[in-house]
């Protein structure tokens, strides 16, 4: 089975180069000549997901038949006994560095098989080009497959076999198998979703920077690019943003240090794409409207594919440790360096060469115009993106690691500029925007975020100010009075962006109210579903609005405290106005050897029950490893945080944390999640020919 699933993927290989040979062949022939070329080129696409569902089908039924002959599966199934056993037989798909790169690599061949689907009817020059590009970086993916440490088919000897567990510990290169079975922090819902929505976004993100490149290549300056892609980059955004939101979620729970992100190396490989992914959606945007950011679409399309690839290089090439990252792969390393820099290099001769169709007017007239905070955000998103990705490679680059507080110290004010920005930009004018007009935009939007800005300054000054008044900053890069200041303009920036959104969403139904003649509330539904990217923008914009309050809340005003307890009951705990006293411990020996314990601990504050947690601790028998897993009691102004990392020598060593408005925060997430799927969902367009596209048909060239 594992010479079939190779085949699989050798299949997928000359598919996909088989592709790229046609279409680039069929540009030098005359369009009677080349036609028929052409489309075998396009029929060569569906080769390459043919190939790669093949290969993911294999894989999957060797973890649903438990066929340790496959190496990646006896290093990577799961022992779980639980309702969701089968849900982890799928994801140990994705759980290692090389089913992980399998099912990327058939991600992208299902966008390229849809791409090819869409425009095999036209097979005009922009849509011939893009996809040849396209197939370009699906081979890449698919020899990296091929190198040995990345491919998910390598043989496991099965001549010595462990004789309690049944499975291989040697392989044929007689190297020992020390994790026989699935991460146990691997085993969680979230992480059943968490990498496959990554990949999606990952994977969609490929097909902005084919087109774009597409685009340099046939010379189309035109809009046409954006409008075919639009839709699918906005796609593949949300799903990034999904993937980072359970990843969060997951690490809440999973990883015990009371928080949900760590500027981990891995976490920011995700978020580096989508801070690109969101400069790119806006200039995007000005391009279709404007006809300028002509560049700018170009230079975020290719950032965001090359930072979604650096993602990879760290975790896959070994430069960067984390708990997330694989091992060190020197090949991989030089694959995804290549395919980092062929890019850059390709971008800046294209521009250069295509000078002319690429550029245009200048940019932007006026500093109070919509155009110049499009501009800014274009600026913004890329210089932070370049400054964690530096923060992240500082390991690799000077050899030393760079802590959480380094990251908060930059993104505390960055991350408040740009809501500000964000909050005003639905009120500017396009070209100029003029004094009157601009207040006669807010005015109806200060009473609103002013009530806001009260409300949240008191709860501030009430619940958040007493907690950095007794412990102080921990950050040194951040001491007290500079908290105090980022909080106050946070907040107030948070309400601001929540006020405008929310009255945009009035003004605008209390307009077609009176247009329409319709009730508010049906006026209000028929905007958000007749006028979906404006509806979805203003709705993502409330999300980051509401997610600004929560992160002023549950990054800078955490109360965390750890402590060690004997495993005795009436063992007692006090951590700010809580009191958590141990009740006794709950055990569950399951089938397959692990073992659960509950540790319940009953809560109070100021002397009022509050109930129980009970946090959980598992010992996986057949990996050796432990999984502490919190409990938490949710509240719309605070989480009360609690988990046992460790047992040693009859006692526990707990960690509480107060976490407050971290549920604004998941709720800003779910917002911005529907703005951006409501702004994403299909829609009827006009798409615009250029002349050089429509005499593509004849002519190749």
């Amino acid at each position: 089975m594992t010479s079939l699933g190779t085949l699989f993927l050798g299949i997928a290989v000359l598919s996909g180069i088989v592709s790229i040979v046609s279409l680039l062949w069929a540009r030098t022939m005359s369009h009677s000549e080349g036609e028929s070329i052409t489309n075998f080129g396009y029929l060569a696409s569906f080769g390459v997901l043919v190939g790669t569902t093949g290969a993911v089908g294999v894989l999957l039924s060797a973890f649903f038949r438990q066929d340790f002959a496959f190496q990646y599966v006896a290093e990577n199934h799961s022992t779980d006994v639980s309702s969701l056993s089968w849900l982890y037989k799928i994801s140990g798909v994705w759980a290692g560095r090389e089913g992980s790169l399998l099912f990327w690599a058939w991600l992208i061949a299902l966008f390229g098989a849809y791409i090819a689907y869409k425009r095999i009817a036209e097979t005009d020059a922009l849509s011939n080009a893009s996809l040849a590009i396209f197939n370009v970086v699906q081979v890449f993916f698919l020899v990296a497959l091929f190198i040995d440490t990345n491919n998910p088919f390598r043989v496991t000897s099965m001549n010595l076999a462990d004789a309690q567990f049944g499975l291989p510990v040697i392989d044929a290169a007689g190297k020992l198998l020390t994790n026989n079975g699935m991460n146990p922090l691997l085993q969680h819902w979230a992480m059943i979703l968490h990498p496959p929505t990554l990949f999606i976004g990952y994977a969609g993100l490929t097909v902005p920077f084919a087109f774009a490149m597409g685009a340099l290549l046939v010379g189309d300056g035109s809009k046409r690019w954006v409008q075919l892609v639009d839709r699918i980059t906005v796609f593949s955004w949300l799903f990034l943003g999904i993937g980072i939101g359970l990843g969060a979620i997951w690490a809440y729970w999973e990883l015990s240090f009371g928080g949900y992100w760590a500027w981990d190396p891995v976490e920011n490989a995700s978020l580096l794409p989508w801070l690109t992914g969101v400069a790119l959606l806006h200039s995007f945007t000005v391009y279709r409207r404007r006809g300028i950011f002509k560049k700018w679409a170009v230079i975020q399309a290719t950032a965001s594919f090359v930072l979604v690839i650096l993602g990879t290089f760290i975790t896959r090439s070994g430069v960067i440790d984390s708990v997330h990252a694989f091992g060190k792969d020197p090949l991989s390393l030089y694959l995804f360096a290549a395919m980092m820099i062929l890019p850059i290099i390709a971008t800046v001769w294209g521009l250069s060469v295509r000078s002319k169709e690429f550029g245009g007017a200048e940019e932007f007239e006026s500093l109070t115009s919509k155009e110049s905070s499009y501009y800014f955000n274009n600026v913004f998103m890329l210089l932070s993106a370049i400054v964690v990705a530096l923060f992240t490679l500082s390991p690799a680059l000077t050899g030393k690691s760079l802590e959480a507080n380094h990251y908060d110290a930059l993104a505390h004010p960055l991350g408040i500029i740009y809501v500000g920005i964000m909050a005003i930009c639905p009120l500017l004018s396009w070209r100029k925007t003029i004094g009157a007009d601009f207040w006669r935009r807010i005015k109806s939007s200060i009473v609103l975020t002013g009530a806001l800005t009260v409300g949240m300054l008191t709860l501030w000054y009430l619940k958040l100010y007493p907690v950095l008044r007794a412990s102080g900053s921990s950050n040194p890069w951040e001491p007290a009075p500079l908290r105090i200041f980022y909080s106050i303009v946070g907040l107030t920036v948070g309400a601001l962006a929540i006020g405008v959104a929310c009255m945009l969403f009035i003004e605008g139904a209390k307009a077609r109210s009176r247009a329409k003649g319709e009730g508010f509330f049906t006026a209000l539904g028929q905007i958000l579903v007749r006028a979906r990217t404006q509806s979805g923008g203003y709705l993502t914009h409330l999300g980051i609005g509401i997610i600004l309050l929560g992160l002023v809340g549950s990054s800078m005003y955490v109360d965390r405290a750890d402590g060690a307890l004997a495993l005795q009951e009436g063992e007692q705990f006090p951590v700010g106005h809580y009191l958590f006293v141990y009740q006794g411990l709950i055990e569950d020996n399951r089938a397959n050897g692990d073992v659960e314990s509950q540790f319940v601990f009953a809560v109070s504050k100021d002397g009022k029950d509050l109930g129980v947690l009970k946090p959980n601790y598992t010992d996986f028998a057949k990996q050796g490893k432990v999984r502490a897993t919190a409990d938490i009691r949710y509240g719309l102004l605070e989480d009360v945080f609690l988990v046992v990392n460790s047992i040693e020598s009859g006692y526990m060593y707990v960690r509480v944390a107060i976490h407050p408005l971290i549920s604004w925060v998941w709720i800003g997430f779910f917002l911005t999640i529907v703005g951006t799927g409501l702004a994403a969902w299909p829609k009827k367009a006009v798409l615009v020919e250029a002349p050089a596209a429509a005499g593509a048909r004849k002519k190749r060239s």
